[in-house]
């Protein structure tokens, strides 16, 4: 999303006695993207649109859950400025202040924590999550009445859910390191990679099409297949690459291109990784035993 970033200060929101604020938003295309010098967490209700974070475009939907750092730019947008395409957000924000009392109910090797704590020294500097089963709406919505009524000690009480829902999200996140990625699901990645192993995809492209945050998905698709979503990738390209040196006389550099690699030094350096020959001994090779067997 190209134009001005604008910046946002928790001063428009707090209380003087409350550094906590809730609301329920139905997004439209009226705010610019954003920074702010708060931690937010936002919480998809209804409905579905896109989520501009950064120089990412994230399809979201009822579920979707996201902690966006200080200092990370974003915005949400409805599919459609139609009446009957909605997109409903629930926004928990609060001031950094009360970070600092917090750092123990966390671990700090866990994503959670660097998100909040750390998200400078993190590749994707947010967390991103779908509520599989209604965990986050239910607090996020406890949250937003506790704020409407503001009966007395509801301070306490916000105070009380934003730890829990803290915590949950780190729980979450190391009960869904603890699962393989389901067999339907993991072949659904494979035929994704197989189908786009031309196109310059990355991690965060897998993890967006099937609504999961890319440390997420690295960590459940190594568990499941023993490589990196890279090696995966890769593996895939240079068996094509040995395919269509079999069966064609192509060019070796187009071969390369045809399966996504441009840079022919780092392609000659991959193939011989894999294969221990060069391309063009690979091809030289498997003539040769063509030769071999039509001779006999």
């Amino acid at each position: 999303m190209s134009g001005r970033i604008e910046h946002l200060s928790g001063d428009l929101f707090f209380d003087d006695n409350l550094d906590i604020f809730i609301n329920r938003e139905l997004e439209s295309f009226t705010l610019s993207q954003h920074t702010h010098d708060f931690v937010e967490i936002c919480f998809v209700g209804e409905g579905c649109g896109y989520h501009y974070i950064e120089d990412r475009v994230i399809p979201v939907k009822q579920g979707d859950l996201f902690v966006i750092p200080v200092g990370t730019s974003h915005v949400f947008r409805p599919s459609s400025p139609r009446q009957d395409k909605m997109l409903v957000i629930y926004n928990c924000i609060f001031n950094g202040r009360l970070l600092d009392g917090w750092k123990s109910y966390l671990q700090e090797d866990c994503y959670t924590y660097n998100a909040i704590y750390n998200p400078n020294g993190l590749a994707q500097p947010w967390l991103h999550i779908q509520d599989k089963y209604d965990t986050f709406q239910a607090i996020v919505q406890a949250m937003y009445s506790e704020y409407l009524k503001r009966n007395t000690g509801f301070e306490t009480v916000l105070t009380v859910q934003l730890i829990q829902m803290l915590v949950m999200l780190q729980r979450f996140e190391l009960q869904n390191d603890a699962e393989p990625v389901p067999a339907r699901m993991l072949d659904d990645v494979v035929h994704f990679i197989k189908s786009n192993y031309t196109q310059n995809i990355t991690v965060q492209h897998v993890a967006d099409y099937f609504f999961l945050s890319a440390s997420h998905f690295q960590r459940l698709f190594k568990k499941s297949t023993g490589l990196s979503f890279t090696q995966y990738l890769q593996n895939v390209r240079v068996q094509k690459c040995c395919e269509l040196l079999k069966a064609t006389d192509i060019p070796i550099y187009q071969i390369a291109n045809q399966v996504g690699y441009q840079d022919m030094k780092f392609f000659h350096a991959l193939f011989r990784k894999k294969t221990g020959v060069t391309p063009r001994q690979y091809r030289q090779n498997f003539q040769e035993l063509e030769e071999g067997a039509m001779s006999f």
